[in-house]
């Protein structure tokens, strides 16, 4: 009996969604920090080269500097209607909503969904995005303090506390787990 020797096949090119707070519990369109994107997208391209890496903030800085300023005139308009119907927004405001969707589909798509969520402000967008990629059966790391919350808690496949230990997560192969 002779043995074959198994082909060596290349790793697969893993893909990371960067989920984290961009409006959380803020208004109209006062943004968190989101300098966290660039802290985490270096950390991937340094451990992770050939990654591919999906970040909403600049799907959403690109479509939005695709639209005029009535996409924001609208957006803010919304805080003076006390009834909001989806089928009676204005175009713009669908055409947000919709590219939200996708983003949630992308998370789902994507091999592993990453959340930052500093502190305990919550984030309703991330936890979409982290409960489409876990219904997927995505990895789903959360960096954040929030232990205790049950979205996190539930949606996650490992909690880190913070970006030294996301690396640390990355260095010893937990993404590929």
């Amino acid at each position: 009996m002779t043995s074959e020797a198994v082909p060596h096949v290349p790793r697969q090119t893993r893909s990371y969604f960067l989920a984290g707070t961009m409006q959380g519990a803020r208004t109209g369109a006062d943004l968190t920090d989101q300098s966290y994107r660039r802290l985490l997208t270096r950390s991937l391209r340094d451990r992770r080269p050939g990654a591919v890496i999906h970040d909403p903030g600049v799907v959403m800085a690109e479509w939005l500097a695709a639209h005029p300023a009535d996409v924001r005139a609208a957006h803010a308009a919304l805080a003076d209607r006390p009834v909001l119907r989806h089928a009676e927004l204005a175009p713009e405001l669908r055409e947000l909503t919709d590219l939200f969707h996708q983003l949630t589909r992308l998370a789902a798509a994507s091999d592993v969904c990453v959340a930052w969520l500093p502190g305990h402000e919550p984030s309703m967008g991330t936890a979409a995005e982290m409960l489409s990629a876990y219904r997927a059966g995505r990895t789903v790391v959360s960096i954040t303090d929030m232990r205790q919350n049950l979205a996190v808690l539930s949606c996650s496949t490992v909690i880190l506390p913070d970006l030294d230990a996301f690396t640390d997560w990355l260095d010893s192969g937990g993404d590929t787990a």
